[in-house]
């Protein structure tokens, strides 16, 4: 699973390690370009927030644990003739 996150206070670094702590399995946050944190780590969540865009990537499905820090990016649009 892979979604698209945004952090942007150190209070939600927190709120993010401390939820990604609770869940089973290895989770990690990207930058889209290779660089690569544990989420489990307030150290990380923190370091992510230097990255261009952040990734949330995890071998679960934790998409309703980690909602309130997704990004929902509207459908393309399309030119119509």
């Amino acid at each position: 699973m892979k979604n698209r996150i945004r952090i942007d206070t150190v209070k939600q670094a927190n709120e993010l390690a401390a939820i990604a702590t609770g869940l089973e399995g290895k989770i990690t946050i990207t930058d889209g370009r290779g660089l690569t944190v544990n989420a489990k780590s307030v150290i990380g969540a923190l370091h992510a927030m230097e990255f261009d865009e952040l990734w949330l990537e995890s071998e679960n499905d934790i998409y309703m644990a980690i909602e309130p820090f997704i990004i929902i990016e509207p459908p393309a649009t399309e030119n119509i003739i």
